[in-house]
């Protein structure tokens, strides 16, 4: 019986396997469903510059400035970061800062990311989930929608919200399989587009303990893609309410192609 149970283990192994590396080797575009929820996402990366322009960049690099507000709206704390990202032939990161008279930098080799202070890795549970949090998260926000056609994606057309923003939007519910990414089954989001361009507007996440809508209010034009500029944060409900903005992010000086190297991103 135990021979049998192991068999039986090894062939679903086998099975889920070989179904993982068949949808890493498919076309991007191809990943996406063939109903309503593929088409939104098609419709957001051709208005936001197009797929086969976008899979010839190799890297992007911008400055990242972020302010954080207290419940009513005075400034707690503002830094600026350079955020360098290698996007061929697999994702790198690399983020620098100063704040309170330190240097910080974390780096992401694809493999592992740290975080030092002023040159010393920092080994503390925090900075290690910081560390690689940071800067995939980082790295997805700032290529959305592109990262919509990730191998793990669930897409769900939610409708029209017309009861969340001023005007109404087209509401996609997206979800990730167990394992996908770094947070797969774990948070549930959904993403909200212009009923007539397909432009991405805003997002809203329930991340299990708490609720965030973050809404997309400035882009930008970096070499023909169209990459938000200013974005706001807010503090959220079950209702998807806006209650306060908790933080502005804004993007600096952004540039496509400026020839890193895997070196670039070696850890210390």
């Amino acid at each position: 019986m135990e021979k049998l149970l192991l068999a039986i283990c090894l062939v679903i192994c086998m099975v889920s396997c070989q179904t993982d590396i068949a949808e890493n080797q498919t076309h991007p575009l191809e990943r996406l469903p063939d109903n309503r929820a593929g088409e939104i996402v098609k419709k957001a990366i051709e208005y936001a510059g197009g797929w086969e322009a976008w899979e010839a960049k190799q890297d992007f690099a911008f400055y990242k400035i972020i302010t954080q507000l207290d419940t009513a709206g005075a400034v707690k704390k503002k830094v600026t970061q350079f955020h360098e990202y290698n996007m061929k032939p697999h994702f790198q990161a690399k983020m620098t800062w100063s704040m309170d008279g330190a240097d910080y930098q974390i780096i992401n080799d694809g493999q592992e990311a740290k975080k030092y202070e002023n040159g010393i890795e920092l080994t503390d549970d925090k900075s290690k989930n910081e560390a690689w949090n940071s800067s995939y998260g980082s790295n997805y926000v700032i290529q959305m929608p592109f990262k919509l056609t990730d191998p793990g994606v669930i897409l769900t057309d939610d409708g029209i919200d017309s009861t969340t923003f001023d005007t109404p939007v087209l509401a996609l519910k997206v979800d990730y399989k167990k394992g996908a990414g770094s947070t797969g089954g774990m948070h549930k989001w959904w993403y909200y587009f212009d009923i007539h361009t397909y432009d991405m507007v805003a997002n809203y996440l329930d991340y299990g303990t708490g609720y965030s809508l973050t809404t997309y209010e400035t882009y930008e034009d970096v070499s023909g893609f169209r990459i938000h500029k200013k974005r706001y944060s807010y503090a959220s409900n079950e209702h998807k309410e806006m209650l306060y903005i908790k933080t502005i992010y804004e993007n600096a000086d952004m540039k496509f192609d400026t020839g890193y190297t895997t070196e670039a991103f070696t850890l210390k």
